[in-house]
């Protein structure tokens, strides 16, 4: 090997682990000389990496574009006992000093690249923590850039994009050229999201639906007059996932549960009159499908069931037999699946103790490793050379509050601004104080403050999952929703304050929707397969409240009980008789849960084209009352809403970086 690469590779192992940018390299080796160095320094990479490629199947130099270089793996260095270096032995000139320098750095340089090999040979699985991943960024910001999908070619990336107070549309990026701009692909005032390509690359499968009406249908458009039609209707209550199958012949996705548990649907492409037809299900049928994607080799449907919103796993679906195995376990909100090009490993998304991370998973034995970031979500097809389309996903819910008793109009002002998480707040007038729920320690637990988020203290160490802490209305207990360490169905606990005691409230279902107090703290109200129910916290006695649909509800008084059923379906009161009336129509009120109760009226958050309505109800008299216009991504229908009587102000789970944008991904666990 020639003296310029063995200089390189001896500083770089110098300063190993950090990374070397190629101007300091040029500077140490080639004294400054950008002229000569600039070339010298790319054909002296080249050089070593054609050597040491002979050591180790995985490289053992890293290229971090536009940035510089850094050694994969940590050198070990030979001391002079173990090793006999050349002894200087020419007068100490200056030419002497240099040719002596010029021996030991080679002599260095030969035995690092022994010892790079030893470490190769015995470690020939490089970690993620080894090697570094490699990012660029294709969009800039500009609202929410998601769902990346690589065409057949690999020459073009379609995706959604929702840029700031427009509603969603998809654009098209050439990844040969990306430094020209997207071109728009689809116009249109609803939600375009999802997309997926044709195996022929003429067509782009996605999904629409109205931002107000939840209207929502499978659509295919030409990629060549742009003209788009609607195959198939979808579920307007939650999100579509789809893919096609390997022989590009049907259109899989998910849809409505039917009575016998098939929630995955199937459209064939090669038919113009073909109607979705239910995929029977054999299997784990009590959970929901949610995402999919189909191996490239055509054997397997790779599927995510949900139970329920703190479960959600990854399991195997035969294609010739319709069995199914489970492959994950623990895991909470899996968004986005996809295959390697083996078809052995899957790589996807999931949300962690507050973070989402992406794992690539072997469907053999099982193994998952982690890809060491954050913010991964929703990858594309891999390309043959490991290299993965994603959209970052850095949202990282705060609390904050809207004031009421302004002579003006307010704003939403913040209550908390971290990297941790801070979710749904409830006050209690008794206690003066706050519940929530945030991963401060590491893990998403329960915890209370005074009403400026001061005096905090945790009070659940479960290192699970929690989900909607409720005060009683005495203020001596807090009730929650947990999924506790490896275990797939949720519980209903009861934390007493003071004690920090914790009770399970057996109700029976495997699952439970968000959840509040009755007006005496007798019963705790909770939600399961769209309906409500009430759990006696002494007797553990049962009772089904509503028949008809309820998502969430709230009580006043004995004789207020107010609910909502879903989406853009109303406000109701459930009267002491058991029958029910609507209140408020689906156009006015399409909250599920971003609404709270106060002593005479409601507050809720109300659904416009491009924006969010906050509004209020007044229970006694029947008027309606529209207080502010929010930004559409600030928070969402189902985020918590909560009324701080002490101080006038409602309180809100903040979206306060509603950001996404589409990442190239480079990682060597995917090579």
């Amino acid at each position: 090997m020639q003296q310029k690469p063995m200089e390189v590779l001896a500083y770089l192992a110098q300063q190993h682990p950090a990374l070397v940018s190629r101007q300091e390299l040029i500077d140490v080796v080639w004294a400054g000389n950008s002229y000569v160095g600039e070339k010298a320094l790319t054909n002296a990479i080249w050089q070593l990496r054609a050597s040491l490629q002979q050591l180790a199947e995985s490289e053992l130099i890293n290229t971090v574009r536009k940035k510089g270089y850094r050694l994969a793996v940590a050198p070990v260095y030979l001391t002079e006992q173990n090793a006999t270096l050349p002894a200087p032995v020419e007068p100490a000139t200056k030419a002497a000093t240099a040719r002596r320098k010029t021996v030991l750095w080679s002599a260095a340089g030969v035995m690092l690249v022994t010892l790079l090999g030893i470490v190769a040979y015995y470690n020939t699985a490089v970690t993620a923590k080894d090697t570094a991943a490699h990012i660029v960024s294709l969009t800039k910001g500009n609202g929410r850039a998601m769902f990346p999908a690589l065409s057949p070619d690999e020459r073009y990336l379609v995706f959604s994009w929702r840029k700031f107070e427009m509603a969603s549309n998809l654009y098209l990026l050439d990844v040969q050229n990306t430094s020209a701009p997207a071109r728009q692909l689809t116009f249109s005032v609803d939600d375009e999201s999802r997309p997926l390509w044709s195996k022929d690359g003429r067509h782009i499968y996605y999904s629409s639906k109205t931002a107000v009406y939840g209207e929502c249908y499978i659509m295919q458009l030409d990629t060549v007059t742009l003209a788009s039609k609607r195959l198939a209707a979808c579920n307007r209550h939650s999100t579509v996932y789809m893919d096609i199958s390997a022989d590009g012949r049907y259109l899989a996705f998910s849809g409505r549960l039917q009575p016998d548990g098939a929630s995955l649907y199937r459209l064939d492409l090669q038919n113009p009159e073909a109607e979705p037809q239910a995929v029977p299900c054999l299997q784990y049928c009590q959970y929901r499908v949610r995402d999919m994607a189909f191996s490239p080799d055509g054997r397997y449907l790779a599927l995510t069931r949900r139970a329920h919103r703190l479960s959600e796993e990854i399991y195997l679906h035969d294609l010739a037999t319709g069995q199914e195995q489970k492959l994950t376990s623990g895991e909470e909100d899996i968004l986005g699946l996809s295959w390697h090009p083996d078809s052995e490993r899957l790589v996807f998304s999931t949300f962690r103790h507050g973070k989402r991370q992406g794992y690539l998973l072997n469907v053999t034995d099982r193994q998952l490793q982690p890809l060491e970031l954050e913010d991964f979500a929703w990858p594309s097809r891999i390309l043959p050379n490991g290299d993965v389309f994603y959209h970052s996903n850095n949202n990282v819910p705060q609390l904050g509050y809207l004031p009421l008793n302004q002579s003006v109009t307010g704003a939403v002002f913040p209550l908390t601004a971290a990297d941790a998480r801070y979710e749904a707040p409830h006050y209690n007038k008794k206690q003066h104080a706050l519940a929530y729920v945030s991963n401060e320690s590491g893990y998403m637990e329960i915890w209370k403050a005074d009403l400026n988020m001061e005096n905090r203290q945790q009070l659940t160490q479960l290192h699970g999952m929690v989900k909607y802490p409720q005060w009683s209305n005495s203020g001596r207990y807090i009730a929650f929703v947990a999924r506790l360490p490896n275990e797939e169905e949720d519980k209903l606990m009861l934390l007493e304050v003071k004690t920090g005691q914790l009770t399970q409230l057996k109700t029976g279902a495997l699952w439970h929707g968000k959840i509040s107090w009755w007006y005496d703290d007798s019963s705790v109200i909770f939600s399961h397969n769209s309906n409500l129910f009430s759990i006696d916290t002494h007797s553990g006695d049962v009772n089904q409240l509503t028949f008809k649909g309820g998502v969430w509800g709230q009580m006043m008084a004995a004789d207020r009980f107010y609910f909502s059923k879903g989406r853009n379906r109303g406000l109701w009161q459930l009267l002491p008789d058991g029958s029910e009336k609507q209140l408020l129509p689906g156009s006015i009120f399409s909250s599920r849960t971003a609404w709270t109760i106060t002593g005479h009226g409601i507050y809720f958050l109300q659904q416009k084209p491009g924006q969010l309505l906050v509004s209020y109800y007044d229970t006694n008299d029947g008027q309606l009352q529209d207080l502010i216009l929010l930004p559409p991504d600030l928070l969402h229908l189902l985020s918590v809403m909560s009324f701080d009587e002490e101080n006038q102000r409602l309180l809100f789970e903040l979206s306060t970086h509603p950001r996404a944008d589409i990442q190239r991904l480079s990682h060597p666990l995917l090579q």
